[in-house]
């Protein structure tokens, strides 16, 4: 069993590989209110109605975790749809409390499909097994991840579709459409709920609104929500000269081996194309003249992904 535990640690590591202590990658403050563009008054204002999830030292500068980033990009998905902040300061208080023991070994069968990733010698039984056993219990134990910590975790490492859901009577649901859960009365309470006019926030575009404003540098290095090459691809995709982008995968393992990446470039003279040829190394090139001049040049790369 320990070599089984060994496995969760690893799927630990690969959110926490530069850190002492699990989810310190989480915990560790490392933004401020320009990193998450969020303004001075709206922090100050959200501070006093005490939505924050640590009060801010009276002169001190704004300082947050990955976790509170989170938490204050939901607040402005929540408060675009104007709903009230005692709402948004009874859900906080929901999302900051620690889930009970029974409550945390529940299978997840996204978690489990990741671990088998890691190892397909892992099959469900000795996951099952690995939930009950005293070592996981210890260890969720010590790092005691609160209910907003706990669902960050998940959508960094699942990409599950988990959504809050709220009703006109400011009722509120967390749901997550790709897990059942076994406890009756939340499926009843559920049921009634899908069955009346509700609003559903999707917590995976908190996720992706923390992308666009930490960049895909820094949650691909240091924050892991991104793989190295998941970031490639983002910032590729955001340049404006790229025509065709292309991803081989393998037909055995299923993963994505190569990106081919086709840019136009406009150029007036040949040593513009000699330039691209030489600072681009290997890659297929055709050109377009006119005249006898050279006037476009369609270069494509290819790129090795890590399918490690």
């Amino acid at each position: 069993m320990k070599n089984k535990f060994d496995i969760y640690s690893k799927g630990m590591n690969h959110l926490d590989a530069n850190e002492k202590e699990p989810l310190d990658f989480i915990r560790i403050p490392r933004y401020n209110r320009k990193n998450i563009d969020i303004p001075a008054r709206i922090l100050n204002h959200w501070d006093k109605m005490d939505l924050l999830i640590n009060r801010n030292p009276i002169g001190a500068t704004y300082s947050f975790n990955l976790a509170e980033s989170f938490w204050l990009k939901l607040i402005q998905k929540l408060r675009a749809y104007n709903l009230p902040l005692d709402l948004i300061k009874q859900l906080k208080e929901e999302l900051c409390t620690l889930p009970k023991a029974e409550e945390l070994a529940i299978i997840d069968d996204n978690a489990v499909d990741f671990m088998i990733s890691q190892d397909n010698t892992l099959t469900r039984k000795d996951i099952e097994n690995l939930y009950k056993s005293a070592d996981f219990l210890e260890f969720v134990s010590k790092i005691r991840p609160t209910f907003l910590e706990n669902i960050l975790l998940d959508l960094i490492l699942t990409r599950s579709d988990r959504r809050i859901l709220i009703n006109e009577n400011g009722e509120v649901i967390l749901f997550n459409y790709e897990k059942s859960n076994p406890n009756e009365d939340y499926n009843q309470k559920l049921s009634e709920f899908l069955g009346k006019t509700y609003l559903s926030i999707s917590l995976f575009d908190i996720i992706k609104d923390l992308i666009k404003f930490l960049g895909e540098d820094e949650c691909s290095e240091h924050q892991n929500i991104l793989s190295k090459d998941e970031a490639m691809i983002l910032k590729l995709l955001k340049q404006d000269d790229i025509s065709k982008i292309e991803i081989t995968f393998n037909d055995k393992t299923k993963k994505a081996e190569t990106i081919k990446v086709t840019k136009n470039n406009s150029v007036n003279n040949f040593s513009r194309v000699q330039d691209l040829i030489l600072r681009n190394g290997y890659q297929d090139i055709s050109i377009k003249t006119q005249k006898g001049k050279v006037v476009q040049c369609t270069n494509t790369t290819k790129y090795k992904l890590d399918t490690e």
